[in-house]
Order: structure tokens, then C-alpha cells, then sequence
């Protein structure tokens, strides 16, 4: 009955980017998320709590799906003002998510569907 479906959530300390700006560290970025994700965040004057955002959706997704896959094969944007997720390779998956921050926390939870397994 609930087989098809995972629930993930993760919550980091906005600190973590905040100490790691991007202009220094481009590389370590660019091993978790794709060029759009990039773009995205530093649009924000406080790109750091977007950053932490996007990581710890990144993060909900493999708890949800119980898979090791690469943070690059999971592209996290907005449609509609509502955040969305897809799988590079589709892996068959459906995804509810939401994210939050608040002053030095970011928080995400995630919920899959596994649409193969129907």
C-alpha cells in the first residue's frame, strides 16, 4: 500500500555556505548543483540560505528514494513559485517537496513516488 512511496527531510545550518562563498569555492558548487541551481541562487542577495535550500532538498530526495545517486542527477527548480524536483535518467519517481529557512537554519522534506511500482 505505502511501498511505492518515501519520505525525506534534511535540515542544515546556512553557515556551511555562508563560510564557503561561491566566488572562492566554484568548484566545491559545482559538484552539487547544476549551472541553473547556480544561477538561481545568486540572484538572492543572501544566496547562502537558497544554497542550503537546494542542498538539503538534494539531500531529502536520496532519503526518499533509498538510492546513491549523484547530487547532479537531481535538478531542483520552481514552477509556479512551487519548488519541483526531477531525476536526470528518469527514474520513475514523483516528488511533493518542501523547503524553508529561517535566519541560520534551511530545512526540506520530500516526499516520492515510486510511478513504476503502481
Amino acid at each position: 500500500m505505502l511501498q511505492n512511496f518515501g519520505i525525506g527531510t534534511d535540515i542544515i545550518k546556512t553557515e556551511r555556505f555562508q563560510n564557503k562563498p561561491y566566488s572562492k569555492h566554484k568548484r566545491f558548487y559545482e559538484k552539487i548543483f547544476l549551472d541553473s541551481e547556480i544561477e538561481y541562487c545568486l540572484k538572492h542577495k543572501n544566496n547562502a540560505i537558497h544554497f542550503s535550500g537546494k542542498f538539503a532538498t538534494k539531500e531529502s530526495v536520496k532519503k526518499s528514494i533509498n538510492k546513491n545517486i549523484n547530487f547532479l542527477d537531481i535538478e531542483t527548480y520552481y514552477l509556479n513559485s512551487k519548488p519541483k524536483i526531477k531525476l536526470k535518467n528518469n527514474h520513475n519517481f514523483e516528488f511533493l517537496v518542501s523547503i524553508s529557512h529561517e535566519k541560520e537554519f534551511a530545512i526540506a522534506t520530500v516526499i516520492s513516488e515510486n510511478v513504476n511500482k503502481k
